[in-house]
Order: C-alpha cells, then sequence, then structure tokens
C-alpha cells in the first residue's frame, strides 16, 4: 500500500512539474508581448496565483501524509474487536 501511495505520489509530482513548465512558457510569452505596466499588473497576477497553488498543493500532501498515518494506525476501517457491543448491536 505505501508502494502505490509512492508511486501515485511520484506520477503526481512530475505531471504538476510539466504542467507547470509549459504553463511558465506560455506565461513568457504573454509577458514579452505586453507594454511594462501591463506586463507587471499581469506579473503580479500570476504571482497570487502561484502562492495559491503552492498552498493548494501544500494542504494535498498534507491530506497524503494524514492518510498513509491513518492507514499504519488502522484508524481507517479497522474491524471492531470481537464481541464487542458494536458487534453486538449489527446482530438483529
Amino acid at each position: 500500500m505505501i508502494g502505490l501511495l509512492a508511486i501515485v505520489l511520484l506520477v503526481v509530482v512530475a505531471g504538476a512539474r510539466l504542467r507547470d513548465g509549459v504553463k511558465l512558457r506560455q506565461q513568457e510569452v504573454v509577458l514579452a508581448k505586453l507594454a511594462v505596466p501591463e506586463a507587471h499588473a499581469y506579473y503580479e497576477v500570476l504571482r497570487k496565483r502561484a502562492r495559491q497553488v503552492r498552498i493548494l498543493r501544500a494542504v494535498a500532501l498534507l491530506s497524503i501524509v494524514a492518510l498513509g498515518y491513518a492507514y499504519r494506525r488502522g484508524i481507517a476501517g479497522a474491524p471492531a474487536p470481537h464481541g464487542s457491543n458494536a458487534t453486538a448491536l449489527r446482530t438483529p
């Protein structure tokens, strides 16, 4: 399970880096075509977007770590012990 999680994380990171590279080239072309004041305003917009993307990626990474932690600790979907009240309540 941990190996699968690592592979998924690797694919997501590689895809994000490739997508970021393409977006960066596109934005450089747009910035080169604009006048200086317009380019500065556009650059500020791009900085805000980049900050939001970093925050969302950090949240996603923390979520993955939390899921891995919960899985390893047995918190996620651990069956109830035999003879507990939870088992008795389920049977009619």
